[in-house]
């Protein structure tokens, strides 16, 4: 069969543009990374859930975010305002402030961009997004993949990658971790205008058990800007400095502490504990909240110590502000052997403990030979192991 050239030519560049049109996870995020980082300034409102089953944490939060890139600076994040109902929060390029609405305080700092990635709002962001997509394609070994979903009977790109040890952040894009651990994360974007609609993200710890979900709505990629006057503090009228609080330093080894009581946690019984109880014992105070990741990481290694040191040393759990009900969950989960006790937050700021989990050893005089703040069994176990070879 003979063809003529025209139709030779014709059909190579039909399945050329064929070729060209079928979907790939790297054409999906091209064109939404080619997008983003194409625009000088973005609105959108958004709202995100924090599911964490396994250690009995919910929250919801949402509020309207605008930002503004500089276009000389490779498309960084020149400025930014974030609001939701109790707050406002701006960074002008030079100074980050904060407005609590209920308190009419405001917080003024000057800080870079790098130091603002603990803001909830840039927490997986559409600007955060935007900074991650072209380092996802240009690292070919993540995993990613592309499926169709639809959702209230829409159809949208599912772009799906794992981050091995790492995670979404602001402003770097990646951040990484010391332990064992794969972030999973579901893109969901809009077929029609490339822009992304929902984020979620889990780990390969908690599996099922935790997710977060952030959707996206109201997005203008041509925003009018805020007010000129609106970008500087001095502007909002009626709000007085904040007041910092004085916080005391990590109490020192080789200190005592002062005799204190704290309330046991215990299901049939009430009943409380007290410093003198523990006289003549090595104790190893361990404090805690709920919504901390580190600290629920350090459960396990406490189960550990008392397995293995329970019967020479005394390990105390002390919860800071947690209600009881809520201590009644982890009570449950973790069934210790050791005593838990909460209403402890009074006892941690005397200490100097103002960021959880934190711990202190003390030997059977009572003396502080021991703090850290975070919970390292590595060290926690060194410590116990000289207390207990000096007190033979």
């Amino acid at each position: 069969m003979k063809y003529s050239l025209t139709f030779l030519v014709l059909l190579s560049t039909v399945s050329m543009a064929s070729a060209q049109n079928v979907a790939t996870v790297e054409n999906v995020i091209g064109k939404t990374s080619e997008i983003l980082n194409s625009l000088k300034s973005i609105s959108y409102s958004s709202y995100r859930e924090i599911n964490n089953f396994k250690d009995n944490y919910f929250s919801k939060n949402s509020g309207n975010s605008y930002f503004e890139y500089d276009s000389a600076a490779d498309g960084k994040v020149a400025k930014f305002q974030l609001q939701n109902e109790k707050s406002l929060q701006v960074y002008n390029g030079t100074e980050y402030f904060l407005l609590d609405h209920a308190d009419k305080t405001v917080e003024l700092e000057k800080r870079t961009a790098k130091q603002l990635g603990s803001i909830s709002l840039l927490y997986n962001s559409i600007t955060t997004i935007r900074i991650v997509l072209p380092l996802l394609l240009k690292d070919q070994g993540i995993p990613k993949s592309l499926k169709d979903t639809v959702i209230d009977g829409k159809s949208y790109d599912l772009v799906q990658f794992a981050l091995n040890k790492k995670t979404m952040e602001f402003p770097n894009g990646f951040a990484s971790f010391d332990s064992e651990v794969i972030k999973y994360y579901k893109l969901i974007i809009d077929k029609t205008t490339a822009l992304p609609f929902m984020v979620f993200d889990g780990n390969s710890i908690s599996k099922d058990q935790y997710y977060t979900k952030t959707i996206f709505t109201n997005i203008n990629v041509n925003p009018k800007s805020p007010a000129e006057d609106s970008w500087y503090y001095s502007s909002y009228k009626g709000y007085e400095p904040q007041k910092k609080g004085t916080q005391k330093p990590m109490v020192m080894v080789g200190s005592f502490l002062q005799n204190w009581t704290l309330p046991k946690y215990d299901p049939t019984n009430s009943d409380t504990l007290q410093s003198i109880d523990l006289k003549g014992k090595i104790v190893l105070m361990e404090f805690w909240i709920k919504n901390c990741g580190y600290c629920m990481l350090a459960f396990p290694e406490i189960k550990t110590l008392q397995e293995k040191y329970g019967k020479k040393i005394e390990i105390l759990s002390i919860n800071a502000y947690e209600k009881k009900e809520e201590i009644d969950f982890f009570y449950q989960r973790e069934k210790p052997k050791y005593q838990m006790l909460y209403n402890g937050e009074k006892l941690a700021n005397n200490l100097g403990i103002y960021a959880y989990p934190a711990s202190i050893l003390l030997d059977k005089n009572g003396k502080v030979i021991y703090t850290s703040r975070g919970f390292d069994k590595i060290e926690i176990e060194k410590a116990i192991k000289k207390a207990l070879s000096s007190n033979l």
